[in-house]
């Protein structure tokens, strides 16, 4: 096992393709939020109150220290889009980079 590409390889593809997963079902997460009118109004009361939800993290709470993340300008409705579609972007960019670096790998074994 030891000095072993191919074992190596398979632990690392194996972490690719849970990141790859995880970041799937996050956007499903996202993408859910935008269609449930249930889930929606739950989500726009948190922010409302400025409330965690724990599934969803601190994507919707007004502070935030990270740069370039969208800020609570007092409507709610359009935060809440606003920071969907910032999460959306930065996953489906991690995705594409994950993917890319996957494939890299499987190309040089």
């Amino acid at each position: 096992m030891e000095d072993c590409d191919a074992l190596d390889f398979l632990w690392l593809e194996g972490r690719y393709l849970g990141f790859i997963v995880e970041t799937h079902a996050e956007l499903n997460l996202l993408e859910h939020i935008g269609e449930c009118g249930r889930c929606r109004a739950r989500v726009l009361k948190a922010v409302e109150g400025d409330e965690k939800i724990l599934v969803l993290g601190t994507l919707f709470q007004r502070g935030s220290a990270e740069e370039g993340v969208p800020v609570y300008d007092g409507d709610a409705e359009t935060f809440m889009d606003a920071r969907v579609g910032w999460r959306r972007a930065k996953l489906e960019s991690l995705l594409r980079e994950a993917e890319a670096g996957l494939e890299s790998l499987r190309e040089r074994l």
